[in-house]
Formats: structure tokens, C-alpha cells, sequence
């Protein structure tokens, strides 16, 4: 984050990049491949570009847990990444005008996806948000995204709930500052839902995410 200074440098520790980036930023470089697909190896906590860590986190709780918190190069809100889940990150040519058209471009292409590999087609809601409906019909949230827009570029990052992490979103996320109104106060354990409740695993999803960004998005890549 170029020109960017940490003003909780005491909570936020930077992005370790690397070959293994658990963030996913290494999509910002270039000459790094405009997809990647990967699942966290730990635990870790990212909070959106201009968020508080001590107004959306358990900071002291994650703290006496030793999990590591990170700031997101783009906005949206704070998240958990966990083993179970699946990160998905794009560059792509800034052609659009908007970041609506985005969202609609990409779920466009995810949620069919998703929709083969268990059985029900997820309509997006708030800002870019996936959801499946839950038995009393409420949309539950199963994919949260943000985007880092440049003159030329687009950068998508997403977090895709395959497994039950709800346990830790309730231990280490405080009731977010700001909510998409579909949300409608519920907690974390009762907002969101995962794909294994349809038999999905972490690699079937990783293989056909995969399989249709290149096939839908390749055109758009950078």
C-alpha cells in the first residue's frame, strides 16, 4: 500500500507475501498469474483498508491466541481466514466504469459455479456478496468480496466459507460497523453458512472456480 502508514502499527502486522501470500495480494504484482486460488494453512484476521482493528476485532482475544492481524489492501470488512475456506483473488483490465458492474461481472461467473457443485444457485446481496438461503428462507452469506481499483487495473479478493467457521468468527469478530441491510442484526453464526452443508470440499471448489474463471474471465485478464 504505497504512501499507505499504519496507524495501528502495536495490532497490524504487515502482509508476509511470499510465494505462499496467505492474502493473496501477490495478484497486485504484474508478473504474478491474474488467478489465484488458495486455502489458508492458519488463521489469520484482515480488516478492510480504513477500518479500526479495535472497533471490528477481539483484539485481545487474538492477541492471548497469537493470531496475527493484517491489513486488506482494498475495503470491505474485517474477516477471518481459516483452513476450510477458499481465497480468491483476480486482476483484471480495468474496462468498466463502477464497481457494481464488477461484482455482477464476477458472481456472474462464481455463482454457476457454485450452484454445479451444490445443488442450488447463490444470488448476490449487499456489496458483492454470495448467499444460498437457509431453511427459513433468509439469504446466509457464503462469499464476501472487495475490489482495489487502478486506472488499469481491477483486483478482486474473495473469501468463500466452504467449511464451518463460524466458532471463530464468533470468538475473534466483534458485530461489524457497518452491515449490508439484509443482514438484518443476525450474528455471525446465524449470517453466514458453508458449502459442505451440500457436500462441497476445498479442492472441488478450488477445480471448478478454477475451470470457469479461466474459461469466463481469461478475456479480461491483466
Amino acid at each position: 500500500m504505497s504512501g499507505f502508514i499504519e496507524p495501528h502499527p502495536d495490532l497490524v502486522e504487515p502482509n508476509p507475501g511470499g510465494a505462499d501470500d496467505p492474502l493473496c495480494e501477490s495478484v497486485l504484482d504484474p508478473l504474478s498469474p491474474w488467478l489465484r486460488l488458495h486455502e489458508p494453512h492458519d488463521v489469520r484476521l484482515v480488516i478492510g483498508r480504513h477500518q479500526d482493528p479495535e472497533r471490528e476485532l477481539q483484539t485481545g482475544v487474538a492477541r492471548a491466541d497469537r493470531i496475527p492481524i493484517h491489513r486488506r489492501v482494498s475495503g470491505g470488512g474485517a474477516v477471518v481466514l481459516a483452513p476450510g475456506m477458499l481465497l480468491i483473488a483476480l486482476r483484471l483490465r480495468n474496462t468498466l466504469l463502477g464497481t457494481s458492474c464488477w461484482f455482477d461481472l464476477i458472481n456472474g461467473v462464481l455463482a454457476p459455479a457454485i450452484g454445479t457443485l451444490a445443488g442450488h444457485l447463490p444470488t448476490t446481496r449487499g456489496h458483492g456478496d454470495l448467499t444460498l438461503a437457509s431453511a427459513d428462507g433468509q439469504p446466509r452469506k457464503i462469499l464476501g468480496a472487495s475490489l482495489r481499483q487502478t486506472a488499469r487495473a481491477v483486483y478482486y479478493l474473495a473469501a468463500m466459507l466452504v467449511e464451518d467457521q463460524s466458532a471463530l468468527m464468533e470468538r475473534y469478530l466483534k458485530a461489524p460497523s457497518r452491515e449490508p441491510q439484509y443482514r438484518l442484526g443476525r450474528r455471525h453464526g446465524d449470517f453466514c453458512t458453508h458449502l459442505s452443508h451440500w457436500g462441497v470440499t476445498v479442492p472441488r471448489a478450488s477445480a471448478a472456480i478454477g475451470q470457469a474463471c479461466r474459461a469466463q474471465l481469461a478475456p479480461h485478464a491483466l
